[in-house]
């Protein structure tokens, strides 16, 4: 349970939370920023983030809710308990389930901050969306390039570079 990422709490659902909504942000609303036919307002940018934080929330709560229950499984193997389940249903079991739901809430409030900050920078000048959140995916890359011991420069050029594809996906796909 006490993966690279939850050594120092909630970095992980915090990381999820911040560049999922970043990314969707950019996804959802890169061809309304780019054609600048209708210029970003206060309430798009709220309703996207808000539905980036829905989506966000289920899908970190499923899969970190199995993840974590998978290691309880995993444990009981390795001490050889006869009845598998049996620490699913413990207070293991239980304490698994509260920190997920807590994670959960962290990344679907960071989730759906990734996603307003952009774009209520967008509400200015309709590219700062975009400017904004490439650079914040740079800053998250050179953050966890740190976290991880790897490369900063590497990780903030391979966050920039995603948010590079999935903006020309929104500005192809139109979504808003």
């Amino acid at each position: 349970m006490h993966g690279i990422f939850h050594r120092g709490g909630q970095i992980f659902p915090l990381v999820i939370g911040v560049t999922d909504g970043i990314l969707t942000a950019l996804t959802l609303a890169a061809g309304r920023i780019v054609e600048q036919s209708q210029p970003l307002t206060i309430g798009l940018a709220f309703r996207i983030s808000g539905a980036a934080s829905l989506s966000g929330v289920f899908v970190f709560f499923t899969a970190e809710y199995i993840r974590l229950r998978g290691e309880l499984v995993r444990s009981e193997g390795q001490l050889n308990l006869t009845a598998g389940g049996r620490l699913a249903t413990t207070r293991l079991g239980r304490a698994v389930l509260i920190e997920t739901i807590i994670s959960a809430v962290v990344s679907s409030m960071c989730n759906f901050l990734g996603a307003l900050i952009p774009l209520i920078a967008g509400t200015i000048v309709s590219w700062f969306a975009i400017a904004v959140a490439l650079l914040f995916l740079a800053f998250l890359g050179v953050g966890a390039g740190r976290a991880v011991h790897g490369t900063p420069s590497v990780w903030a050029l391979a966050l920039v570079v995603a948010g590079g594809i999935l903006t020309f996906a929104g500005i192809k796909f139109r979504i808003v």
